[in-house]
């Protein structure tokens, strides 16, 4: 009985305290609600001030949505993006994405709320809804404004280039794109438009790139608003997004010069020599104009090709040593819908024989970054080929191969650029090959072997041992001038264009 007792007002004791403490003095809220697009030094020291105010300090971050809706523009960086940025700074207790500043004021018992004073009270409260603030008890806090920094100056500060990385078609490769593009944004800077995958995509290699984020439902306002907001006076995009980017940007708000450029020339449709023949004039070169945009078609210019500009810097060659040990096939397969249906290199129209082939030779599969990924996994089981991972500046390119077995794709062409011998897989799709696109098929068949499943085997045997120099010739025909200063040029004519310039080719 003694026990019970003794605990029981050990209990009401600590009851008493914990009452008390909850009595005692509740720590000081506070609440800066801001854009914070490009965090500056304005935002720091707003911060620092707000937080010397209070105990504890909630930075709401506007929505996207909210400032496309009160601004009229759509912000550089992302509503996560922006976030993070704030909590990099190391100033907040809470940060939150949020632009319902009453749910945010009720959810941390907000006392105070903070802001630049550049705005004054009246305007500020109303900015707010009447008497908001007076019903929630809020104090507000004007605190000195830093002067001469202004988002909207840094954002004046982009160069006035876009880079078109969105498309609404799933199947279009914006990392195949962006590996070709991430060169030349290097050099030139510039304002990404994108998707969400896109951004992800972009501030993975650029943390701190403008990017316009595209909504699907009305990408041509998003981007019309984007282009005058920035000033814009050059668009860079890919060949095969080439149409959706006239019907988006045909109705700029101002003069736009739309950049078509390509990483491949394989002639199908839809691809650059395609899009040449449709758009441009026989020479390639001289723009046409639609609506407010003037077309610069470079897809199928001979000095434009970018992919080994990065393999030759880094001291890459054409030349590939015969290798002394156990045979190797590179594989090359090019990205299609229904490969299977159309007997790729990746359907089980090619699975046996190269299971043959790995009897007495290893196989290496550089899988296009549009293949299914169902149709490498089976590939893989069916002929116990190791898959190559995607890295390096060509993926074309491995050190001690025999020879290469490709789909008729930029890729293969790519690959004829080194001596080591290629086969061309048949079918390789005749009525994609236009009568006007060097070489021509019967200039190719008769340097580079084509080959069905049934005579693969013998053909690969054939060339093992062996180097084509011969093949590049045929290579440079389809993709021009391959000396590692595609990219400085084309990022020069660029210069011109937003300059105003005439460039004239070399």
């Amino acid at each position: 009985m003694l026990l019970f007792i003794l605990l029981l007002c050990a209990g009401l004791a600590a009851l008493g305290v914990r009452q008390w403490r909850r009595r005692g003095p509740r720590p000081v809220v506070g609440l800066t609600l801001g854009v914070f697009d490009f965090c500056h030094e304005g935002h720091v020291n707003l911060l620092k001030r707000a937080a010397a105010e209070c105990d504890r300090l909630v930075v709401a971050v506007h929505t996207d949505a909210e400032v496309r809706a009160y601004k009229n523009v759509q912000p550089a960086n992302s509503e996560q993006a922006r976030a993070a940025a704030i909590r990099d700074l190391g100033l907040a207790d809470v940060v939150v994405v949020s632009s319902d500043r009453h749910a945010v004021c009720r959810k941390h018992r907000v006392d105070k709320v903070f802001h630049g004073d550049d705005w004054d009270d009246a305007n500020y409260r109303a900015r707010w809804g009447g008497d908001v603030m007076e019903a929630l008890g809020l104090e507000l806090v004007l605190l000195p404004h830093t002067p001469g920094i202004h988002s909207q100056d840094l954002r004046k500060q982009v160069p006035p280039i876009g880079w078109w990385l969105y498309s609404s078609d799933p199947d279009w490769s914006r990392a195949h794109i962006f590996s070709h593009l991430q060169g030349l944004y290097e050099k030139l800077g510039g304002v990404w438009f994108v998707s969400d995958s896109g951004r992800d995509l972009v501030r993975s290699r650029f943390p701190d790139a403008p990017c316009v984020l595209m909504e699907p439902e009305q990408p041509g306002g998003v981007a019309a608003e984007a282009v005058g907001d920035y000033s814009l006076s050059v668009m860079v995009t890919a060949h095969f997004n080439y149409r959706n980017m006239i019907d988006t940007l045909k109705d700029a708000p101002h003069p736009l010069a739309l950049v078509v450029l390509s990483h491949g020339r394989s002639g199908k449709s839809g691809t650059s020599a395609d899009v040449r023949r449709q758009h441009t004039p026989p020479s390639g070169s001289n723009p046409e104009t639609i609506g407010n945009l003037t077309l610069h078609d470079w897809s199928y210019d001979q000095g434009g090709y970018l992919h080994l500009d990065g393999f030759l810097a880094s001291g890459g060659k054409f030349e590939n040593p015969v290798p002394q040990e156990r045979p190797r096939l590179l594989i090359l397969p090019t990205w299609g819908p229904e490969a299977r249906k159309r007997g790729l290199i990746v359907s089980p129209r090619w699975y046996r024989e190269l299971g043959k082939l790995a009897r007495d030779c290893d196989l290496w599969l550089s899988p296009h970054p549009l293949n299914e990924a169902d149709d490498i996994r089976d590939f893989v089981r069916a002929t116990g080929a190791k898959v190559l991972p995607p890295e390096g500046h060509s993926h074309v390119y491995v050190p001690d191969v025999h020879c290469t077995l490709s789909d008729l794709s930029g890729v293969f062409w790519e690959a004829l650029l080194f001596d080591t011998p290629a086969i061309l897989a048949d079918p390789h799709q005749p009525a994609t090959w236009p009568d006007d696109l060097a070489p021509s098929r019967n200039d190719l068949v008769k340097t580079v072997p084509v080959s069905t499943p049934e005579t693969l085997v013998a053909d690969v045997r054939a060339l093992c041992g062996l180097r084509d120099s011969d093949q590049s010739a045929l290579a440079r025909q389809r993709l021009g001038r391959i000396d590692g200063q595609a990219t400085e040029d084309l990022a020069e004519r660029i210069r011109q264009l937003m300059g105003g310039l005439t460039y004239s080719s070399r």
